[in-house]
């Protein structure tokens, strides 16, 4: 299960991306590391599934979420548009760092790797859905951007990643970066 957990949202990024190529499925940046080298939690299931989340150690902020790799048959495609998330928060998310600290008493452990979840994603036309981790409720959505947005669970936890407005380039990418 999850435990990435949000504190709490600051107000609108100054600067995001998305870069979706042939390589790399999707890499998104919500925030410039500034040369500080982020803590990682690494998710999938280790073997055909692989999505990293960059969260900066001084002050918690989500910088980078990176889909390494999906496996294909996770991934399905639907021809009509995805409902588009009501959105509950705007800015970006501020992470919880307990859960490193809780490891080794300070930062050194930099990377946490949770590798018991099939990552799944959903494709239409204009946007792409990804379930990083088991929801079964209600999910509450925190806009970072008019194309970026981050789901979560009852307690805070991030589940799903939803890209939208994405040209049929960045969709054609993504399908040839899965093989």
């Amino acid at each position: 299960m999850m435990k990435l957990t949000i504190d709490r949202v600051i107000s609108e990024p100054k600067y995001t991306d998305i870069n979706i190529d042939g390589y790399v499925p999707v890499n998104i940046r919500l925030f410039d590391p500034m040369g500080e080298a982020p803590l990682y939690y690494r998710l999938g299931n280790g073997k055909k599934s692989l999505l990293e989340i960059a969260v900066l150690a001084k002050n918690g902020f989500l910088s980078s979420i990176t889909l390494v790799i999906i496996n294909p048959e996770c991934v399905h495609k639907i021809n009509s548009a995805l409902e588009k998330p009501l959105t509950m928060n705007i800015g970006v998310p501020v992470i919880n760092l307990e859960i490193w600290k809780h490891l080794s008493g300070s930062f050194s452990q930099r990377f946490i790797d949770d590798f018991n979840f099939d990552i799944r994603a959903i494709i239409s036309p204009t946007s792409i859905m990804l379930d990083i981790a088991k929801n079964e409720g209600k999910i509450n959505w925190i806009k970072c951007s008019d194309r970026i947005y981050v789901g979560t669970n009852e307690k805070k936890n991030i589940t799903n990643i939803f890209l939208d407005k994405l040209t049929q380039v960045e969709i054609d990418n993504f399908c040839e970066s899965i093989g």
